[in-house]
């Protein structure tokens, strides 16, 4: 009896269920392959593959198959979702696996067109440096890397900290979100966010030399909470004070939790979706109170854990949408439009909400007749002691060039000396 041979489908079924496990099943319609999913609960759902129903396509449709259920398990996708992306723009690459980045820039302005002249003209032009920058050797190869080339190419006539790096930055944000989020490019090209994008505004390097955030010094925080007690606006205070007087990056109010009487940022958090749900350890986070108002930080800890006052109803929204950036953002949002804050910016130059934060490092080096160590300061932060010394770590001014000078003892004030005639 002659031995019968299973055809290609029946071996392609095959091991589709041996790499994927059961429920993926592939059928022909009109002349294509039609993957169909079966899910726990009984139902099912189906995409048609631009794939031709023969043995020649073995290959293609068991790499298809691979794709789509990395796309539903990476980014919490259903079938449709993730086959959508494999058919955008960036995913129609060119033979060398490239990404067609024009193709992603004519769809992206498609869903901006309906913008006023001028701000549509000035998005076509950071999009088109974008581009430019993608272009340029060496090559980014990620989102992180194409904004710090970006920044370095473009930031000439751009002053650290000013709404002009914030606007180039911004754009370029939203066209990388597009790109992975509705083009198909790699999770690897998502932007920068959080910190990594506030000290990029601040301090991005464009020849010029290094510029750094100014920290918020005691005196101002002080009157600020002040004035927002005296505006009645408890539930911006209480958001301010945990990230003033704990030293807490604004998005990790969306992670924020009491034991044992002490408040801890919870695992996981940092500043992008990318590492949003690798399992870190929580962080212990102490205050450290203004000079003169001493307690004050376990104050505003028990308040927060009472519930007696709330966070801002922007931040718990942006809470609710589980992502850590759009509370960053939603924090800024609440603090520039604080009149009293925009009086402290005025004075300031280059103050930021991050200079909340920097406040935080500048009182354990500075405030306290005896320092922290940058060891401990960095962990209370939850950064490394290299990126402590980086960003948090040089800032100074005339004040306090005098003060340290003058804290050595008497006679070590430096001598004014009158003008001359």
């Amino acid at each position: 009896m002659a031995k019968i041979t299973d055809t290609w489908d029946t071996n392609l079924r095959r091991l589709l269920k041996q790499e994927h496990g059961p429920g993926w099943g592939i059928s022909e319609q009109s002349g294509n392959t039609k993957l169909t999913r079966r899910h726990a609960d009984g139902t099912r759902s189906s995409v048609m593959l631009e794939l031709p129903w023969t043995a020649s396509s073995t290959t293609k449709i068991s790499a298809a198959v691979a794709r789509l259920r990395q796309l539903m398990e990476e980014r919490n996708l259903a079938l449709a979702e993730a086959h959508e992306l494999t058919t955008a723009p960036a995913a129609s690459s060119e033979a060398s696996g490239a990404i067609n980045w024009p193709a992603v820039a004519e769809a992206f302005l498609a869903t901006r067109s309906d913008r006023r002249a001028t701000t549509l003209r000035d998005l076509k032009g950071r999009v088109r440096n974008a581009l430019l920058t993608l272009e340029t050797k060496p090559r980014p190869r990620d989102g992180r890397s194409l904004m710090r080339a970006y920044a370095a190419q473009h930031f000439a006539k751009c002053p650290a900290g000013g709404q002009g790096r914030k606007r180039h930055l911004g754009d370029v944000s939203a066209f990388l979100t597009y790109a992975v989020d509705r083009a198909g490019a790699e999770a690897c090209w998502r932007p920068l966010e959080g910190e990594e994008l506030e000290e990029l505004i601040a301090t991005a390097d464009n020849g010029a030399g290094e510029e750094l955030t100014p920290p918020i010094k005691p005196e101002q925080l002080a009157a600020l909470l002040d004035a927002l007690e005296a505006d009645n606006k408890p539930e911006l205070r209480l958001a301010v004070a945990l990230v003033g007087l704990f030293g807490l990056r604004p998005a990790e109010l969306a992670a924020l939790r009491v034991e044992d009487g002490r408040l801890k940022v919870g695992g996981g958090v940092k500043r992008n979706r990318r590492t949003m749900k690798q399992a870190k350890p929580d962080r212990l986070v102490l205050p450290l109170d203004i000079p003169g108002r001493e307690g004050e930080g376990a104050r505003v800890l028990q308040l927060y854990a009472s519930g007696m006052v709330k966070l801002p109803k922007p931040l718990l929204t942006a809470i609710a949408g589980g992502e850590f950036k759009p509370v960053g953002d939603a924090f800024r949002q609440l603090l520039e439009r604080y009149p009293f804050w925009q009086s402290l910016a005025k004075a300031t130059p280059g103050l930021t909400p991050y200079s909340l934060r920097h406040g935080y490092a500048w009182r354990g080096h500075k405030a306290y007749a005896r320092s922290l160590s940058v060891r401990d300061l960095a962990a209370l932060m939850g950064h490394n002691p290299a990126t402590h010394h980086k960003h948090y770590g040089k800032w100074t001014d005339e004040d306090g060039l005098l003060e340290a000078v003058a804290s050595l003892g008497a006679g070590s004030t430096p001598p004014l000396v009158a003008a001359a005639p």
